[in-house]
């Protein structure tokens, strides 16, 4: 999750993660890691962490301050790492407009296949990620509305 977004887009973004971590089922554990300025892992992949505090976590995200994208990207990796799987995917909730560290395409490494849901949308956000997204065989959606959540990650993970 992106440092950079703030109000009912840090909302739309919370509770996508949760969704995502919900989907997940008995075996499989995903990693949570949010990011702006510096990145926090909020569930490392493999390690459940009791629902209500990760999803206590999920909704006290603010955004503020600059956003490494790249950061962010190598964190999620550095999760897949050991993960055993066929395809390493990263399901990202941004609106991939970096505004410090690396450029984000030079951070895909140890990730197969990039979704992305970007909430609220803009032209140059739902560009970039689109542009992002497909380095790695992935698509981008824009999620306005929280209704638009739940259908938006049953695209992007089936």
């Amino acid at each position: 999750m992106s440092g950079s977004m703030q109000g009912h887009a840090v909302a739309l973004a919370a509770v996508a993660a949760a969704g995502v971590v919900l989907a997940a089922g008995e075996g499989t554990v995903p990693a949570v890691v949010a990011f702006g300025s510096g990145v926090r892992v909020l569930q490392a992949h493999g390690v459940r962490r009791p629902p209500e505090d990760l999803l206590s976590d999920l909704v006290a995200l603010r955004g503020h301050g600059t956003t490494d994208l790249a950061a962010g990207l190598r964190a999620a990796a550095a999760q897949l790492a050991g993960a055993v799987a066929d395809e390493r995917l990263v399901v990202l909730l941004s609106d991939c407009l970096h505004t410090a560290g690396d450029d984000p395409a030079s951070a895909l490494g140890g990730i197969d296949r990039l979704q992305v849901l970007v909430p609220l949308g803009g032209a140059d956000a739902e560009a970039a990620a689109s542009a992002l997204a497909a380095r790695r065989g992935g698509r981008s959606q824009t999620v306005r509305r929280l209704e638009e959540v739940g259908p938006a990650l049953t695209r992007v993970l089936a």
